[in-house]
């Protein structure tokens, strides 16, 4: 896990000189720094706030969205030109969304979706379901038959729900494969626990998929204390599949541990955020979802340079 102490800036206080003096200033609210990725959306959307010379300050949700409420308040009423926000849940943030649309202050959703209701400019983010799909036909093409464990994200996510759906859609052609769902809530304790359990109640588990790869560090110390982890092409191999593409999952594809992931870049997702809050700020046509697309990373082209946990 990284933690937040060199990530947070402190509210209100926008970062460097050039910025303080900035006359746009936009906010980055993420729901956790706990995690690989959400430290690279914060710095894509630093660069590209430096990049642009506007004013950022992020903020760190802490995974709960009363705190993310707090903060969307707070940034009202000390100012602020936009918010970028990945929610901790989607509806929970809804009514300091509509603060926001009542004090004119453009709302970016990045990453997670805002629920129906309030007016948001648009939605950067992952092709989830497709993402999901992907993997499914990964996992479908190398577990002929038998249990497949899906780790969920928090119920309360979109992306969660959208790689949930997308999942089953892509086993269902499967006959043979039997998925079984448990809610980590995206967290490596909660999988840990969960694969155990799963180890020994599941004796025909061909399979764990998970909705992102910070969750398989748990997975990996639940196969490892149940002498159930072994390499690509081993007797008993149980195959993993996560989302996300950490520098992590790409240490484990190449020691044949984790066999594949499902690639999408916060880099690049931080950046088109910043840049959507710009053109708001501006009064420009700003295209209402941007998605990526994903890309499945294997041992075939794990060590790719332009993949992200490659430039983390």
């Amino acid at each position: 896990m990284i933690t937040t102490a060199a990530a947070v800036v402190a509210l209100g206080a926008f970062t460097g000189s050039a910025e303080a003096s900035a006359k746009k200033r936009v906010a980055l609210l993420l729901y956790s720094h706990g995690f690989q990725f959400m430290v690279a959306l914060d710095r894509g959307a630093q660069a590209e706030a430096k990049k642009q010379g506007v004013g950022i300050t992020v903020l760190d949700g802490q995974s709960d969205s009363q705190v993310q409420t707090q903060q969307i308040e707070d940034l009202l009423t000390r100012g602020v030109d936009a918010i970028v926000i990945s929610a901790n849940d989607s509806k929970q943030i809804v009514p300091a969304i509509r603060e926001a649309n009542s004090a004119k202050v453009p709302v970016i959703a990045l990453d997670a979706v805002i629920a129906k209701g309030p007016e948001v400019v648009t939605y950067v983010g992952f092709a989830n379901a497709d993402g999901a799909r992907m993997a499914a036909n990964y996992m479908v093409g190398h577990v002929t038959s038998g249990t497949i464990v899906e780790l969920e994200g928090a119920l309360g996510a979109y992306h969660a729900q959208e790689r949930h759906r997308g999942f089953l859609e892509g086993v269902a052609s499967d006959s043979q494969i039997k998925v079984v769902s448990k809610p980590a809530e995206w967290l490596a304790e909660n999988a840990q626990a969960m694969t155990a359990d799963a180890v020994t109640s599941i004796p025909d588990l061909k399979g764990i998929f998970s909705h992102n790869d910070e969750m398989i560090g748990g997975v990996m110390a639940a196969l490892r204390q149940t002498n159930k982890l072994t390499t690509i092409g081993m007797p008993g191999h149980i195959v993993v599949v996560g989302i996300d593409g950490t520098p992590d999952a790409l240490k484990r594809i190449r020691a044949g541990t984790e066999d594949a992931t499902v690639n999408q870049d916060p880099f690049k997702m931080g950046a088109m955020a910043v840049d959507s809050a710009i053109d708001a700020i501006d009064g420009k046509t700003v295209p209402k979802q941007q998605l990526l697309p994903p890309t499945l990373v294997t041992k075939a082209n794990v060590d790719d340079p332009k993949l992200w946990g490659n430039r983390f």
